[in-house]
């Protein structure tokens, strides 16, 4: 295996890091006051929509980093060439995440397009993805339930067939922005089916009948999600993502695609915030010797995390199976950010539990990460369901 960037990808990395250089770390100190909103990086769809001028100001530095990012060729860089973009490998994609997450400033290099809306066909491609590719349009993603939690194979929202329809019936879960968001990829189940079966993915738009945000969630993290309501809601077979019944599988790919990426943001996250807790030491050597052994532990840590994101990202290009990996990445990842996160409130005394203080508000998205997408207890699931599997094999290493 061999993790190593092309030259021409190599290329890539410098261009983002100099980007990061010369545009996002000036901005940190601007940032440290930023409205909560500006927090994480799906600030997108709610800060477009608002009136207050000091969140549109802030908008506008953003809009005019997207401009300059574009300029230096740094857009689209996922998206399939097909679709007018750079196709770039998840290794690459890990390499240009980490460059991001060495700044605070919460930027990312294009637009947010879910994974799987590539398997849209025709007239769906015109209507759903290319305008999410352009950023003329913004998705959520129903999957959580009130009954059903983190296991989408509990899922009790229903798509009944009838003619060329279907009815859909159920309640959606944290949705993150579905209140501003212009369509939602909703997943429901076949009447009569049950666990991975006749799960299958709708594209609704919003404003459709029978389909209403019943509420927003304000959370620590600065995001807020939604509760969705769908009440006799009828949409038509044509917005059926991908096949009837191949929900599952998709819901998978968004999941293990994603969870590569929050193990290098925990990664730079934590760096981050070890950098905060040296900088307030470094010229007190008592504090220093109580902090140097715990950082150099932590520091090997990260760099396990690192090695072993960069491995399942290689693997997703080789088209292998990185169900474990995503796992291992998320899990590890989530709660090592986490530890860390708390050792340096530790550290750094009280100064650090103001809200403005880049351990606080690494602190809040860190709690919130071993729960959204998969908390903890779902991933040790998985890694534990692979040893049973693999068990006997695993038996006669030891």
């Amino acid at each position: 295996m061999d993790f190593r960037l092309s030259e021409e990808e190599e290329k890539l990395r410098q261009s983002v890091d100099a980007f990061v250089r010369e545009e996002l770390i000036p901005l940190e100190p601007e940032f440290e006051t930023a409205p909560d909103i500006f927090e994480g990086s799906r600030w997108k769809s709610r800060a477009k929509l608002s009136r207050d001028p000091e969140i549109k100001r802030y908008l506008a530095l953003m809009e005019e980093l997207e401009k300059k990012a574009e300029a230096r060729g740094l857009w689209y860089l996922d998206v399939p060439k097909e679709y007018g973009g750079l196709d770039v490998s998840n290794v690459a994609m890990i390499a240009v995440t980490e460059e991001l997450e060495k700044t605070s400033v919460p930027f990312e290099l294009g637009n947010h397009v879910s994974n799987i809306l590539y398997n849209c066909k025709g007239e769906q491609i015109e209507k759903f993805l290319r305008p999410c590719i352009r950023g003329e349009k913004t998705s959520a993603f129903g999957l959580s339930e009130p009954a059903s939690g983190a296991d989408p194979s509990m899922l009790q929202t229903t798509a009944t067939p009838d003619g060329d329809t279907f009815v859909i019936n159920g309640t959606k879960m944290f949705p993150t922005f579905a209140d501003v968001a212009d369509f939602v990829q909703l997943f429901a189940r076949l009447p009569g089916t049950k666990g991975r079966e006749g799960v299958t993915c709708f594209l609704i738009d919003t404003g459709t009948p029978g389909y209403r945000v019943a509420r927003s969630i304000a959370t620590i993290a600065g995001t807020e999600p939604c509760e969705l309501v769908f009440e006799d809601c009828r949409v038509h077979k044509s917005q059926v993502l991908g096949e009837v019944g191949n929900g599952w599988a998709l819901n998978q790919a968004w999941l293990g695609a994603r969870r590569f990426q929050v193990g290098i943001r925990s990664h730079g996250m934590s760096m981050r915030v070890l950098r905060a807790v040296a900088s307030l030491v470094r010229d007190d050597d008592k504090e220093v010797g109580k902090c140097v052994e715990r950082i150099g532990h932590f520091l090997g840590e990260l760099e396990a995390l690192r090695t072993l994101t960069y491995f399942g990202a290689w693997k997703a290009d080789q088209k292998l199976d990185v169900r474990t990996e995503a796992a291992n990445v998320k899990l590890f990842g989530t709660e090592l950010v986490h530890t860390v996160i708390d050792f340096a409130l530790e550290a750094a005394g009280p100064s650090a539990l103001r809200k403005q203080n880049i351990i606080a508000r690494a602190f809040r998205h860190a709690r919130s990460h071993r729960i959204v997408e998969g908390p903890s207890e779902i991933q040790r699931h998985i890694i534990q369901r692979a040893l049973f599997r693999e068990g006997v094999a695993l038996l006669e290493l030891m």
